[in-house]
């Protein structure tokens, strides 16, 4: 039988999941976080970041499809895409799926996650060696405040911002801040989209409420992505799709590489379809 060594990913003071694993590949610290990378039996190779999971071989595909690809048949003919966070690659191996897209820019904060995750996870993050894709090192607050009109897309794949684990300051994040979804509105071209991560409605309840109020009232179209993410804490997760055209809709279906493992155009409008108390979270709503 194979020895195993167990590894902890707390959510709150009742709650948590635990990996079994065969080894630990991969333990690191960069100058901002813990990095591990697990090898389990079932589930393939495991990230943690500060003992948070971030994604298992076995399932990322659900996150990081629902991630791209919804927001893509939102565009007519995008060109260019940024993506804020995601040093993992899981978001930019899908962007260059699509051969319509001329540039894709990563700004990672932590070079250590990319490093990281080009030799323990090199499937996930093929597509950082596309030709297409730059990658920068630093802010990418900063950087998009300094690129106005780029882009038709922006993917916002970071680290959780509403944690109620940490307070009800958690929505004064830089990546949840007026300035940032401001910067944001100044980076897209016009009918261009953004799609941020927000966390779980289960989980982090009241600071996705206190999202949803700072951010409806400013973008012509907010709406709330539901998906099921099976290692993430409760299994449901919440992004959210913003632009300035009204009433934005996945409509459009793009010349894609390669077989997807989870998304179809069912399942992007399906993920528009919000549960009861998911809905009660949104401003004027009872």
């Amino acid at each position: 039988m194979t020895e195993t060594i167990r590894y902890f990913d707390r959510c709150d003071v009742s709650h948590g999941l635990f990996f079994d694993a065969t080894a630990l590949l991969h333990h690191s610290r960069s100058d901002w976080q813990d990095i591990k990378i697990l090898e389990t039996e079932r589930h393939g190779r495991v990230m943690l970041l500060d003992d948070v999971t971030m994604l298992t071989q076995s399932t990322h595909h659900v996150y990081h499809e629902h991630m791209v690809h919804i927001p893509m048949a939102c565009l007519a003919v995008p060109k260019q895409v940024l993506v804020i966070g995601g040093g993992d690659g899981g978001t930019v191996t899908e962007l260059v799926r699509y051969p319509g897209l001329e540039a894709i820019t990563l700004c990672e904060l932590d070079g250590a996650v990319i490093e990281v995750s080009r030799e323990w996870l090199p499937d996930i993050a093929s597509g950082l060696a596309d030709p297409r894709v730059e990658i920068r090192i630093g802010d990418g607050a900063a950087y998009l405040a300094a690129n106005p009109g780029r882009f038709d897309l922006i993917i916002i794949d970071s680290t959780d911002i509403c944690d109620d684990a940490h307070g009800a300051d958690a929505i004064a994040n830089p990546l949840a801040s007026n300035a940032f979804y401001a910067a944001i509105k100044a980076g897209l071209k016009p009918g261009g989209a953004a799609m941020q991560m927000l966390g779980s409605p289960t989980f982090y309840t009241a600071n996705m409420a206190r999202m949803f109020q700072r951010v409806v009232p400013q973008w012509q179209s907010f709406k709330p992505v539901m998906m099921p993410c099976p290692f993430y804490i409760s299994g449901d997760w919440c992004a959210g799709l913003l632009s300035e055209v009204p009433d934005l809709m996945p409509t459009h279906a793009h010349d894609i590489r390669g077989p997807l493992k989870y998304f179809n155009m069912d399942i992007a409008r399906a993920a528009l379809a919000l549960p009861n108390e998911v809905q009660r979270l949104l401003p004027n709503q009872e």
